[in-house]
């Protein structure tokens, strides 16, 4: 299996072709992945993984060597699929639960309705972790017209359950109505293997002339740590391990684009593709996962956790212009606006913006489709960028040009939002007397605090981060929970709340079309 990779490393850049005026878009998003755990970051430090075929599409692409995302996997999500800070979402202080009322504003409007709207098939394939409190909070009724996958934020790789309750499901878009459909027959299957034969399948049945947003929200590389055999590399083959367990993850990952890429190829679709890949945040402090040499890791505002591996690729030249690597910032709210303005749908967003309250003059996205995909724009869009406010663990941070301040302490996430509490969104809501300032330029791995050598560019970013608590948004770790949040003893699976009265579906062969929503 592994030599599947091995041939498409050494054969994949052979298309020639103009691209059209819709490229297709192939958006992926690898969960967990850490900066130390992709070959072409930082390699004169030494690392025990290998991935070949992640570099090559990398340095003939373009790799975003500061990239950054949100702390968290429910915020950088909720701020690729909208555009904005998570503190203008209420989702700054945790990620989403699976018994409580929290989902993305429904007046937001997601990354693939104005997708959509400018004409393209939409399609999600794997984590959603955006809430599901309702039937409208889903993906298929926020722009997607099919998704398959899971609503929570993980699940085993083999039986796909989570604390003892099924998380497999497919749905799609039948009219004004939903399809939902649970999975349960896909127990026993290894997820990363559905999720390219979901992808291959959607590929083929799909009409070329068409252009397709696919976004591929891939299981690996997060926990729980596992991989089956035959993706463990000859000369690591030890389970107990840690690098032989993430390298063979990261195989996974490698052989699931791979295939990924061929079924394009077959189609005639390639060349007319761009390929995004983006980590949704830092890896975590465990014995598999590596930042190094970063600082930190995930939960956390250091580089460790907010800093991740990201680059594009296009066999067409016309669709992006390879440049190897750029240090300009790259916030992952700005693939919204980039995106949506580079591939025409900027009138589209517009449109659906009349009939909801989503002011798209407020986003927090920057377009940098001049710079990032066509190299027209030689100056860097970004010089600086919000990392959180957060008003439970009391902590904020904010970069500007070479310079990056965190405030309060940076213990990772904290848990202790309380249901129905008033927490400030003014001055007092961080400890500003645990102050850190680094010039992340000539120290990027923060290493020495300037907080008490430059008062005064601790102070400029402190007011910046204060000029931002106008956007602030009420916490939706604060809504109330649901007593009768499935699953239930009746209910063996992770579903949303709102079923008619008195309606509880057999989880085993459920198939239904929910209460429509417009």
């Amino acid at each position: 299996m592994l030599l599947l990779v091995v041939a498409f490393v050494a054969g994949f850049l052979s298309a020639e072709g103009a691209a059209p005026d819709k490229p297709n878009i192939l958006f992926v998003v690898i969960d967990d992945m850490g900066y130390g755990d992709i070959g072409y970051t930082y390699p004169e430090f030494g690392k025990n993984i290998t991935t070949p075929l992640f570099d090559k599409l990398a340095h003939d692409g373009l790799i975003l060597d500061r990239f950054y995302t949100e702390w968290l996997c429910t915020p950088a999500r909720a701020s690729l699929q909208t555009g904005r800070y998570a503190i203008a979402l209420g989702i700054e202080s945790e990620l989403f639960l699976s018994w409580t009322e929290e989902c993305l504003d429904r007046d937001q409007i997601l990354l693939a309705e104005p997708f959509r709207e400018n004409g393209y098939a939409t399609h999600m394939v794997g984590k959603w972790h955006l809430g599901y409190a309702r039937w409208e909070c889903m993906p298929c009724r926020r722009g997607y017209e099919t998704a398959y996958g899971y609503i929570s934020g993980q699940i085993d790789y083999m039986t796909h359950l989570l604390k003892g309750s099924q998380d497999f499901y497919s749905c799609e878009e039948d009219g004004d109505k939903m399809k939902w459909s649970i999975l349960p027959n896909s127990t026993g299957q290894y997820s990363m293997e559905l999720y390219t034969s979901r992808i291959k399948d959607i590929v083929e049945r799909h009409d070329a002339d068409q252009p397709l947003f696919m976004m591929y929200n891939m299981q690996a590389v997060h926990g729980p740590f596992f991989a089956p055999e035959s993706y463990f590399s000859p000369n690591c083959t030890d389970i107990a391990n840690g690098s032989c367990v993430m390298q063979a993850m990261l195989n996974s990952a490698e052989i699931s684009i791979s295939e990924i890429i061929d079924a394009y190829e077959a189609k005639g679709m390639w060349n007319n593709t761009l390929l995004v890949v983006m980590s949704d945040n830092g890896a975590p402090a465990t014995m598999f996962t590596s930042n190094v040499p970063l600082r930190g890791w995930k939960n956390t505002l250091f580089e460790g956790g907010i800093r991740t591996p990201s680059f594009i690729y296009s066999p067409n030249p016309e669709i992006l212009v390879p440049r190897g690597r750029t240090s300009c910032y790259v916030h992952v709210s700005d693939w919204y606006s980039s995106l949506i303005r580079w591939t025409g749908g900027w009138d589209a967003l517009e449109e659906l913006s009349k009939g909801r309250k989503s002011q798209i003059n407020l986003l927090d996205s920057i377009d940098q489709s001049g710079y990032l995909f066509t190299g027209e724009n030689s100056t860097c869009p970004r010089d600086e960028l919000l990392l959180n406010i957060d008003p439970v663990g009391n902590l904020a941070g904010y970069i500007s040009g070479d310079f990056k301040a965190l405030f309060g302490q940076q213990q990772g996430m904290n848990d202790d939002c309380e249901t129905g509490a008033n927490y400030s969104f003014h001055e007092d809501g961080v400890n500003w007397s645990v102050p850190r300032l680094y010039n992340i330029t000539a120290d990027p791995f923060e290493t020495t605090d300037l907080s008490e050598t430059h008062p005064d560019v601790l102070e400029e970013l402190k007011e910046r981060i204060m000029d931002y608590m106008v956007e602030m948004t009420p916490l939706q770790c604060t809504l109330p929970t649901i007593d009768d949040a499935f699953p239930t003893d009746d209910v063996s699976y992770f579903l949303p709340f709102d079923f008619p009265e008195g309606f509880i579906p057999d989880w085993a062969t459920y198939a239904m079309d929910p209460p429509s929503f417009h």
